[in-house]
């Protein structure tokens, strides 16, 4: 029985205890593959329309159709012979092919292009795809980042005229783990820039102010505060001016119309909120008055970095002090991943059942109410690992 390396198909000449025999016989263990697994392998073939790549299964793995568009400034680029990293889509297609996604290669690429870009000056060309009081969110090959409206060369009289439009920019922001991508059309002085960081030297860590949300991107809020209005010196101020109606009024009027310099910083989305933030859009429009602590910042570039939710205790601290390691507990499903399983705690705090703890032929899918014990409880990394109590005992083992 012959096997075609193209299709993953098997010719219909010899008999079922033929092929038995020629598996049980070859010493050659071909791996099971899942959705989502990384894979390596050999190109081997580069066609208009399909990529195959010899990824050591039982049948190549084909990038074609959105896939392959997707990432066609990638696959230009790669060539018979090369060794390239993959997604899996689909373990097996009707062709019995591995489908494979370029996608995550496509991003490291274009990530490393970007950083190449910003280190270099040279500009690129982005497609401005949404606008906000703030700037313009666009597009860099599937990237999105975020052009502020004070960047701009010549900011329209409605920033909404621009989308739809291609824009030529530099690079002056990269930073891939938090998402962040930001672009400029004005080269910045060493004036404006030693300008910043005199204003930013002024800002101390830990420093609480009252800020106005100046944009809403992907990644978190941009937050403009007034340096001369942080809330300890609001604290102090309200002491002495407290003693008449007048008075009064008055500490009420500076709030609303704050004077003095103005700096602006970035709230990431992993300090929002201590829950998870999924679209920071549902949560804050420009122009909202939020409260921020200062948390770093960066006396190389200018960059603020603030904080909403470490102004509150983190609830993680509270909910798990009623928990112990071999307790025995009941939560519902939050979350399916690759490598393992959330479960919501009745206090709203969530624990991972890893993939590796998971019994054979055992499904769970969200909603499904499980019953854990406890493995660990690490308070600091927040984290909280579960076990699976199993009553009955998997098919593979009766």
């Amino acid at each position: 029985m012959a096997k075609s390396k193209v299709s993953g198909r098997f010719d219909d000449s010899g008999s079922g205890s033929a092929m038995a025999a020629l598996l049980a016989s070859s010493q050659i263990a071909i791996p099971s593959l899942r959705r989502g697994q990384e894979v390596s392998g050999k190109v081997v073939m580069v066609g208009h329309s399909e990529i195959l790549v010899d990824i050591s299964a039982k049948s190549e793995g084909i990038v074609s159709g959105r896939e392959l568009t997707a990432t066609r400034d990638l696959a230009a680029k790669i060539s018979v012979g090369d060794t390239i990293e993959a997604t899996v889509l689909y373990p097996e297609n009707d062709a019995g092919q591995v489908v494979l996604s370029l996608r995550k290669l496509s991003g490291e690429k274009r990530w490393q292009e970007l950083e190449e870009k910003r280190e270099s000056g040279d500009q690129i060309e982005v497609v401005a795809q949404e606008s906000n009081r703030g700037g313009i969110i666009c597009d860099f090959l599937g990237i999105r980042g975020f052009l502020p409206a004070s960047q701009l060369a010549r900011p329209p009289s409605k920033l909404e005229s621009l989308i739809g439009r291609g824009l030529t920019v530099s690079v002056i922001e990269v930073d891939r783990p938090t998402n962040r991508l930001i672009f400029s059309q004005k080269k910045p002085g060493k004036k404006d820039l030693s300008a910043l960081l005199v204003l930013l030297s002024g800002v101390k860590i830990g420093e609480k102010y009252q800020g106005i949300v100046s944009a809403i991107l992907p990644f978190g809020v941009f937050v403009e505060i007034n340096l001369g209005e942080s809330k300890n010196a609001l604290a102090k101020s309200r002491v002495v001016k407290v003693f008449s109606e007048r008075k009064r009024d008055q500490v009420k009027s500076e709030e609303k119309e704050p004077k003095g310099a103005k700096l602006e910083g970035l709230v990431h989305i992993s300090e929002i909120s201590w829950e998870k933030v999924e679209d920071p859009t549902t949560m804050f429009k420009v122009g909202d008055r939020v409260d921020v602590v200062v948390i770093a910042k960066d006396a190389t570039t200018g960059r603020l970095n603030l904080s909403i939710k470490q102004l509150t205790r983190d609830p993680f601290f509270e909910a798990c002090a009623k928990y112990s390691k071999d307790m025995k507990v009941v939560g519902v499903v939050s979350r399916v991943t690759p490598f393992g399983v959330f479960v919501t705690l009745d206090s709203k705090i969530e624990g991972l059942i890893h993939i590796s703890k998971i019994p054979p032929n055992v499904v769970w899918s969200e909603g499904d109410k499980i019953e854990c014990e406890i493995e660990s409880v690490d308070v600091p990394a927040r984290k909280i690992a579960l076990v699976p109590i199993v009553r009955e005992k998997p098919v593979l083992y009766r």
